[in-house]
């Protein structure tokens, strides 16, 4: 029990100082991203999941997926949370934390939630670009460390054309 619980005080510890403090060196604009806020006619459709070692797929069941638009700030953000302005996938540890966020960012966004097979959809989706954003993750038995991670990417809806989207 004690070195459980030894164990549980160090991972909280490191969990702590883990989230990366993203520095953007471009200002929030909500004017850029405002079409977050229009009624368009496509859908974005996806699927989000991840391999276990082991073979087994997990997906984002009950997770929420964030539609992001990908103006400058934004850009920016993912960049370095991911590495490539198309987004990507980090791990369960790699996260960011909230520090120097502009509020208005977090305001200009669209949330909805995995179903159980890990599908997602966004509909009335205006034209621009946009970075889809969720996580899986999971539990190993007799370990503290979550697995997995979190995975996005940027797409764009243009002519009112709807796209779906894998993050994996």
């Amino acid at each position: 029990m004690f070195k459980n619980s030894i164990m549980l005080l160090v991972f909280l510890v490191i969990a702590g100082c883990m989230g990366r403090t993203i520095e953007t060196t471009v200002p929030f604009d909500p004017n850029e991203v405002a079409y977050i806020n229009k009624s368009g006619s496509a859908t974005i459709d996806g699927q989000a999941f991840l391999r276990q070692n082991g073979g087994g797929v997990v997906t984002c069941a009950g997770e929420t997926v964030t539609l992001i638009p990908a103006g400058q700030y934004a850009t920016q953000r993912m960049s370095q949370i991911f590495g490539d302005v198309k987004g990507g996938r980090i791990n369960a540890y790699q996260g960011a934390n909230q520090d120097n966020i502009d509020p208005r960012y977090l305001t200009m966004v669209r949330t909805t939630a995995c179903d159980a097979e890990g599908d997602f959809v966004f509909n009335k989706v205006a034209n621009g670009d946009y970075y889809v954003a969720t996580r899986v993750v999971w539990s190993v038995p007799g370990s503290y460390v979550s697995e997995g991670g979190g995975l996005a990417r940027r797409v764009s809806i243009r002519g009112g054309r709807s796209t779906r989207v894998l993050l994996n």
